[in-house]
């Protein structure tokens, strides 16, 4: 196998050189794509390390490279021991060849285990861990219960899903297979995406008398990714799913709305059209951002020195400013499409929902997107107002 060095935050590791061309050739998969991803995820780490106060323990147990892991063990402080672990022989050789050359192979553990056995030997109560992070090829859910058992009280589970497909109504039958909820083709799909992540992890958490709180959710390129903190307890457990609920979707009007509720009544037609609705979920119905620590893990990426900062920074001030946003969110293109009219300025938009008092906010989910808790029939209104004023100025 032909390696070569990539440079990474403040560690150099060896990779395949034909992953640099193709991720999925290599005998061991290294994405150089997911870079801000790494360069967030560490930040994550430093801001939950600052806010809990605690030395940390943490799994990352399907680590190929190793680059993830090693980044937490070089660029975080506090963190005592690093547990990466690999069923391929390459991918453990490599890693723990990474390890030793960034001077970190007394913190860093590489063994060649199954990811849930890796996990299931730290279950034990006080042995457990502070931080959990799945980084799978696909679905992270066949690694769920294991991570979720391996945590401590407060510890942090982060994950990555690439099924987008499945989670954004390419293929609803997958997505109910791997996360046990429907999801919808619409243009906020990949809001739903995250949502219907968030609605497996709470429902798998449940199980162990778990609670879930969203710390942060977002998409980005080809992937989605989940950080949220775990709480022992049943009623903090019977809390968390009280905020699982579903989605209702007018493909005809463009109506939507989600109803909390695992037992709730979904009406079968839409209140403004009267067409059959269709519906999505499980899924979360809460928060999928906390103001406060995503401020401290923006505090972090604009203290580091990473080659892709300013991509990080601008995902970041994105959820910050949609953190307490409304869900859902509508677009340009499909408002566009819809009313037949020309698109107008996004950023006239917020300005005349903001002028009559509504809530509005841009959204990272796609960058002709906004949030806002006027009703649908105000944001056509605007749209179509804005939309007319701009044919005539350039008439």
């Amino acid at each position: 196998m032909e390696l070569a060095v990539v440079k990474e935050g403040e560690v150099n590791v060896l990779v395949p050189a034909a992953s640099l061309r193709d991720p999925y050739v290599a005998s061991v998969f290294y994405n150089p794509r997911m870079e801000v991803s790494r360069d967030i995820a560490v930040c994550c780490l430093r801001a939950y390390r600052k806010l809990s106060g605690r030395r940390l323990r943490i799994a990352e147990p399907l680590t190929a490279t190793g680059v993830r892991g090693i980044r937490y063990a070089k660029e975080v402080e506090g963190v005592v021991e690093v547990l990466l672990g690999d069923v391929n022989p390459e991918a453990v050789e490599l890693a723990r060849r990474n390890a030793e050359l960034n001077g970190v192979q007394d913190v860093v553990k590489v063994e060649k285990l199954d990811a849930n056995l890796l996990l299931s030997l730290n279950a034990k109560p006080g042995s457990r861990l502070d931080a959990v992070d799945l980084d799978p090829f696909g679905t992270p859910m066949p690694f769920v219960d294991s991570a979720l058992r391996a945590l401590a009280d407060g510890g942090l589970l982060m994950l990555t899903s690439t099924d987008a497909p499945a989670l954004c109504g390419v293929y609803p039958k997958v997505a109910e297979r791997h996360y046990g909820g429907r999801s919808l083709r619409t243009e906020y799909c990949h809001e739903l995406a995250v949502r219907l992540i968030i609605g497996a992890l709470c429902r798998e958490a449940a199980k162990h008398e778990l609670a879930i709180k969203p710390l942060m959710a977002y998409s980005l390129e080809h992937h989605f990714r989940v950080c949220l903190l775990i709480e022992v307890g049943a009623s903090k457990a019977s809390e968390s799913v009280n905020r699982l609920g579903y989605v209702s979707h007018c493909y005809a009007c463009g109506y939507r709305g989600l109803s909390e509720g695992l037992a709730t009544y979904l009406k079968p037609r839409c209140p403004r059209c009267e067409n059959k609705l269709a519906h999505g979920g499980p899924l979360w119905c809460g928060p999928l951002q906390n103001r406060e620590f995503i401020e401290e893990v923006l505090r972090e990426v604009e203290l580091s020195s990473f080659r892709l900062k300013k991509k990080s920074l601008n995902l970041l001030r994105l959820l910050l400013e949609e953190a307490s946003a409304p869900p859902l969110y509508y677009t340009l293109d499909e408002l566009s499409h819809r009313l037949k009219l020309r698109e107008p300025s996004l950023m006239d938009i917020l300005q005349e929902l903001r002028l009559r008092g509504f809530h509005a906010t841009r959204t990272h989910f796609h960058p002709k997107g906004f949030k806002t808790d006027a009703e649908i029939e105000v944001v056509e209104e605007v749209f179509s107002r804005l939309s007319q004023v701009g044919s005539k100025g350039e008439g």
